[in-house]
C-alpha cells in the first residue's frame, strides 16, 4: 500500500490482488433486470439465497429450549440429458410441499434448497 496527501486528508492507495472478488448484492444492489426465473438458476442466486441462510440462522436466538430444524446433503448424479427432467421434478416436488404446508396457521419455517455441481473434492 502507498499513501498520498490530498488537500490535507492521508489516502491510502490499494491494488486489487485476486482475479475475481464477488460482493453481497447487500453491499453494492442487483445490478440488471434479471427475470426471477433465470435468475434462480445462477450462481449468484444461490450465493445470495447462502448468505441469506447464514444470516437468518446467526440471528436465532441459540438459548431458546427447542429450535426445529434439519439439514439435509447428499449428491445426486443426472445426466445432462436428463438434467432439465430432475429440475423439473424438484421444482414439482417443492411446489407440492409449499401447496400442502403454506397456510397461515402454524410455526413458520424457512425452506431453502440449493442444487449445483459439484466441485473437486476437498480434504
Amino acid at each position: 500500500m502507498s499513501e498520498r496527501k490530498v488537500r490535507g486528508i492521508s489516502e491510502g492507495i490499494y491494488q486489487a490482488a485476486a482475479r475475481s472478488y464477488w460482493l453481497s448484492p447487500r453491499l453494492v444492489g442487483r445490478i440488471g433486470g434479471l427475470r426471477r426465473a433465470r435468475d434462480e438458476l445462477s450462481l449468484g442466486h444461490l450465493l445470495d439465497l447462502m448468505e441469506e441462510v447464514q444470516a437468518d440462522v446467526a440471528a436465532l436466538d441459540r438459548a431458546a429450549p427447542e429450535l426445529p430444524s434439519i439439514g439435509v446433503s447428499g449428491e445426486i448424479r443426472v445426466p445432462a440429458e436428463r438434467r432439465q427432467e430432475f429440475l423439473a421434478d424438484l421444482r414439482t416436488t417443492l411446489e407440492d410441499l409449499f401447496t400442502r404446508y403454506g397456510g397461515a396457521e402454524g410455526d413458520a419455517f424457512n425452506l431453502a434448497v440449493a442444487c449445483y455441481p459439484k466441485g473437486e473434492d476437498r480434504d
